[in-house]
């Protein structure tokens, strides 16, 4: 069981100032609708650059430190036949791989993951705010996305995490079987994903675990505790004094590099885990709010009004920014 997802100094330098490929951070930085995700597994580090949710492409250092691997989607890959592969950090790669970008920016078909303006967009949106464009004096960083937590192999993660994850899915089950026409019919068949959408440091030192969604998906924000939970049980059975040098770790990296506001003062200490479910542009018309409260009375007589205590919820518009939901 582990989690830190520093990059390698080599690998990292490549994005920092006078760093061989610092023009693709100023380039995505100026994009107001892309955003990086940078992080490692045991497997392999990378740097990617996202649109909406939709990673378009992902940089990988090789065993040639003068190479790095390119990998894309099908979809990308039929746009620049000569970016993809293993590729010098050249002057060619910065063409090819700008052109990319400039095309899925400006070809309709990928609306759907960005300017239809849902989940994807607010994402790219507050990843940005609390990030790459973030000041010295924002209430929080977000230090990480697409954040999990690595194991050995299969079978760590299915003694770690396999018993946190059924004791949920057993919840929505249980949730559907009181009101299947309320809830929802066979949500244990429900995903409740693996992935945390970010993991942010505030100024008093918090870890917040923040899940994010828009105000269409009814559903998704009423059975949000659930995925909120899980992951909330995950990171706080992860030993306090690593997670602690990781996170420390990461933001003192991603300030280097520019990805955090180098002028945003680091705490001194770890204090809690506080879970964080931001809702944008919520529909005081939609039946979410309530059927949240329902799900969370429900998940509390189960398993004790200790449930998510300190959990906190905020709605998100671009013009209004984070208020209380």
């Amino acid at each position: 069981m582990y989690y830190n997802r520093k990059l390698s100094d080599s690998f990292s330098a490549l994005i920092e100032p006078g760093g061989a490929m610092r023009w693709l951070f100023d380039f995505v930085k100026d994009s107001k609708d892309m955003d990086f995700q940078i992080g490692r597994n045991a497997d392999q580090e990378w740097i990617s650059v996202y649109r909406g949710t939709t990673r378009i492409v992902k940089i990988r250092s090789t065993n040639d430190p003068a190479k790095i691997a390119v990998d894309g989607d099908n979809t990308y890959q039929k746009m620049s036949s000569s970016l993809f592969g293993h590729k010098h950090t050249s002057a060619n790669f910065q063409i090819d791989l700008e052109e990319v970008l400039q095309q899925v920016a400006r070809d309709p078909k990928f609306d759907r993951y960005y300017n239809n303006k849902k989940e994807g967009y607010f994402q790219n949106e507050l990843s940005r705010k609390y990030g790459i464009h973030g000041l010295p004096d924002d209430d929080f960083v977000i230090v990480d996305k697409e954040a999990v937590i690595g194991y050995a192999d299969e079978n760590e993660k299915s003694i770690l995490m396999g018993p946190i994850r059924d004791k949920y899915k057993k919840l929505q089950k249980e949730i559907s079987e009181l009101d299947s026409v309320h809830f929802g019919q066979h949500l244990e068949n429900r995903a409740i994903g693996n992935e945390l959408d970010f993991l942010a440091l505030d100024r008093e030192g918090n870890i917040l675990l923040i899940e994010y969604k828009h105000g269409t998906n009814t559903s998704g924000i009423y059975l949000s505790p659930m995925q909120i939970g899980m992951y909330y049980d995950l990171f706080a059975s992860f030993p306090k004094n690593e997670l602690e040098f990781a996170v420390n770790e990461m933001l003192i990296q991603k300030q280097k590099i520019g990805l955090i506001n180098p002028g945003w003062v680091k705490p001194t200490a770890i204090r809690e885990i506080i879970p964080v479910l931001i809702i944008s542009n919520y529909n005081d018309k939609s039946s979410a709010r309530e059927k949240f409260h329902e799900v969370m009375n429900i998940v509390r007589a189960k398993h004790g009004l200790g449930f998510l205590k300190n959990l906190k919820t905020f709605n998100y518009t671009s013009a209004s920014g984070l208020v209380n939901w």
